[in-house]
């Protein structure tokens, strides 16, 4: 459901996604209708799940219809009464994904073009004094080559460790043995452990 909210963010509307579930791109939408319906032009969606490839795409089109739309993770910590009463809870807005895909005929391979925290700001200082790159924010990224819609196959991976703390951008080249339509699905896990995805299309001939 729906509850506006008063004081220092008075004119945002919010919609809390389920415990259980991710929040979809459909139920963002429905939220963003109801919001346009009720005169509402400003809307936050929480959730402590997100659909895989839920891209930035559903912030633009909430924009076409006249309500300013983000998405917020649902911290840990929130589950912690110290945390809470410290004032220690932040809301990290989903962060945004930009990736590209080099083909030759059918190998592809997987470059990471930029990594976008919307709210730097929010982050410590200790911890954004140590970021010289965009990718330094992320601690670990990888690939299902043949995303089917379900449960994210973890077919390529690599991260950031102390012997190499610079992440590795691009991927192992991939080959596939059929051809057809695929969908390739990109996991970011980042440094506050909240996990962005993107989704590729490709034809293989």
């Amino acid at each position: 459901g729906y509850r506006h909210l008063h004081g220092q963010k008075a004119g945002r509307w919010v919609h809390v996604g389920a415990s259980d579930s991710p929040v979809t791109r459909a139920e963002i939408m429905d939220a963003v209708r109801e919001c346009q319906a009720n005169r509402c032009t400003a809307l936050d969606v929480l959730g402590w799940e997100w659909e895989m490839g839920l891209h930035d795409t559903v912030r633009e089109e909430a924009k076409r219809m006249g309500v300013d739309l983000r998405l917020l993770y649902i911290p840990r910590e929130v589950m912690d009464s110290r945390a809470v009463k410290a004032g220690d809870v932040r809301f990290y807005e989903l962060a945004y994904l930009k990736t590209s895909l080099q083909q030759d005929r059918r190998t592809v391979t997987i470059k990471l073009e930029d990594f976008i925290i919307p709210n730097p700001d929010l982050v410590p200082d200790e911890v954004r004094s140590k970021i010289k790159r965009p990718t330094d924010y992320i601690d670990f990224w990888a690939v299902d080559w043949n995303y089917r819609q379900d449960t994210f196959h973890n077919e390529w991976q690599t991260w950031r460790t102390r012997k190499s703390p610079v992440l590795r951008v691009v991927s192992d080249p991939h080959t596939y043995s059929e051809p057809g339509a695929y969908r390739i699905l990109v996991k970011v896990i980042d440094i506050f452990g909240n996990d962005t995805t993107q989704l590729l299309a490709m034809t293989v001939p």
